[in-house]
């Protein structure tokens, strides 16, 4: 019998200059964990730049031209239209969120308080980030912030992890694979909602590469292409949840993967420039003329 077992670890309010690493380490060690060989340590993109200090502060932002137009047309906050600007490469599309009103009491415990999240965000703007993910908002949040202030996904993820990697191993001698989580929104079979997904790794394969691998029955599979690394965050974000749960860590022992120098980014079809920016336009017709002839 095979099992993976996973550790929630919560920890106090992050601060600027923090040791990530030495504060994984020692909760680890006072919940009697500890850290081994093989651990795999999910960690959320907001716990990382709040140690960094890669924060904005909204007050000094003031916004463009550019972000004004898209305020007045979409009715979107200007100032967070500016920070969505600065952090992305380009816009792919504009998304008004007016149509999930009817949806409320489906996708909210609190029907009121789903409203209100509404009224904040009028429109999302799905874009490629700096860091070439495709994104809603480039990653910009707002939530588990004092108020005022933001963190767009604009760190180098892979850097990170491979810094939080290598410290933990000088403290404990272990060799593990770290893997930076974030949250997005998805439309997946007609599901409606977001998911944990990786922006960030060091230590791990973030894909099986299996594609063509052969089945049970001896066919070349069109498939075995696992993103583990969404997996995992994926699994972790079962204990860390969305809202005020306070587990921006989560150890993950006995999964077996491939050790790999390769981050997250080295498996994003957006660095592969003009054939990505083709792929993603035929991907928008594509779906254009799904609703187009559903209508009709």
């Amino acid at each position: 019998m095979e099992k993976v077992e996973l550790y929630g670890l919560t920890m106090p309010l992050i601060e600027k200059g923090a040791d990530v690493a030495k504060l994984i380490v020692n909760e680890a060690r006072r919940l009697g964990i500890g850290i081994e060989d093989g651990d795999v340590i999910v960690i959320t993109s907001k716990f990382l730049q709040k140690a960094v200090g890669d924060v904005i502060d909204l007050r000094a932002v003031r916004p463009s031209f550019k972000a004004k137009v898209i305020g007045k047309i979409f009715k979107k906050d200007p100032v967070e239209a500016e920070v969505v600007l600065r952090n992305c490469r380009k816009v792919l599309l504009a998304v008004p969120m007016d149509f999930l009103k009817e949806y409320v009491g489906k996708i909210s415990r609190n029907v009121r308080d789903g409203l209100k999240a509404l009224e904040k965000v009028k429109c999302i703007l799905v874009v490629v980030t700096k860091n070439g993910f495709i994104a809603t908002d480039a990653g910009v949040d707002y939530s588990n912030l004092p108020r005022g202030y933001a963190v767009a996904n604009d760190l180098d993820f892979d850097l990170e992890a491979e810094r939080i990697r290598r410290k933990v191993r000088e403290i404990t001698g272990k060799d593990v694979a770290v893997v930076v989580s974030d949250t997005e929104f998805t439309v997946s079979n007609g599901k409606f909602g977001s998911v944990d997904v990786a922006v960030g790794s060091s230590g791990i394969e973030p894909l099986t590469r299996l594609f063509g691998g052969r089945d049970l029955f001896g066919e070349p599979k069109f498939g075995g292409l696992d993103i583990v690394v969404d997996e995992i965050c994926s699994a972790a974000a079962l204990l860390m949840g969305q809202c005020s749960e306070g587990i921006p860590v989560v150890i993950i022992r006995g999964l077996k993967y491939a050790p790999s120098a390769k981050g997250v980014k080295d498996i994003l079809i957006t660095k592969y420039g003009r054939r990505a920016s083709r792929l993603l336009l035929k991907i928008t017709l594509i779906n254009v003329i799904a609703k187009i002839l559903k209508i009709i």
